[in-house]
């Protein structure tokens, strides 16, 4: 038996920090992913309560200088006159206070100034971010975890996997461009893991996520995806497998130039 008082989702707020860290290790995992472990003594203190949080990176761009965000008593502000950095949101994937690094992974596109500067990135290159401001702990008590998503999912879903209890079940569903990618998550005795490959709309993954047979007992899904596609998966947890909104968290983490959504 579960204990319903176990299954309370939980949101706690953090103060917002912003540090600039140096990359101290670079790990390609395939073509257009990377992971890169960052270090400093600016990542004294840091906090993440749950698997799916962001933190915000800062980016310069089109050539200009980059100006370092500050911290007021309204929040995150720039010098009058300067050139905004541009942001963009990722998932802190393992954080080790201990040895005191914070790893981050990243996709590596053409275009955007974070897969740019990623793919380009060098030992001893800074990089700024700030918070996370908050998280959703979402308990780890569930009979079973149904974790969905494409590249920008896996570290999420790779801290999941790493944190639930050897007693209970991942269902992970992945749309991946290469899926050695999937080799990399962490393992775990009871994980099940179905990878399809791109389609337009994410067509395969909702159909592979609406094939499932769920285990017994009271479960969570969780999706993360490009905004059309997530919104179609989540669909099929409620209408298809019947799961309470409670039960359920979509995230739309990027947003392709043909969605309407």
């Amino acid at each position: 038996m579960v204990n319903e008082e176990l299954l309370q989702v939980e949101r706690v707020r953090h103060p917002i920090v912003v540090r600039t860290l140096q990359v101290s290790h670079i790990e390609h995992l395939s073509p257009n992913y990377v992971r890169l472990r960052l270090s400093g003594a600016d990542l004294a203190g840091f906090v993440s309560a749950g698997f799916d949080d962001h933190v915000k990176l800062f980016f310069a761009e089109d050539g200009n200088e980059f100006v370092k965000p500050e911290l007021g008593e309204t929040g995150i502000s720039y010098p009058e006159g300067s050139v905004k950095p541009a942001t963009r949101d990722y998932t802190p994937r393992y954080y080790n206070a201990a040895e005191g690094y914070l790893e981050v992974d990243f996709v590596l596109h053409e275009e955007g100034p974070a897969g740019l500067w990623a793919s380009q990135a060098e030992i001893g290159d800074e990089l700024t971010l700030a918070g996370p401001r908050g998280s959703m702990v979402i308990p780890k008590e569930y009979h079973w975890h149904l974790l969905v998503g494409d590249e920008t999912a896996v570290p999420a879903i790779s801290r999941r996997l790493a944190e639930l209890p050897a007693h209970v079940i991942p269902l992970v569903v992945l749309e991946l461009a290469d899926p050695v990618l999937a080799q990399c998550l962490p393992a775990h005795p009871l994980a099940q893991v179905q990878v399809v490959a791109h389609s337009p709309e994410g067509q395969l993954l909702t159909q592979a996520v609406a094939a499932l047979q769920l285990p017994a007992g009271v479960g969570y899904a969780w999706a993360a995806a490009e905004s059309t596609v997530v919104k179609n998966v989540r669909e099929v947890f409620v209408e298809t497998h019947g799961l309470d909104n409670k039960q359920v968290k979509a995230s739309s983490y990027w947003r392709s130039a043909t969605s309407d959504a």
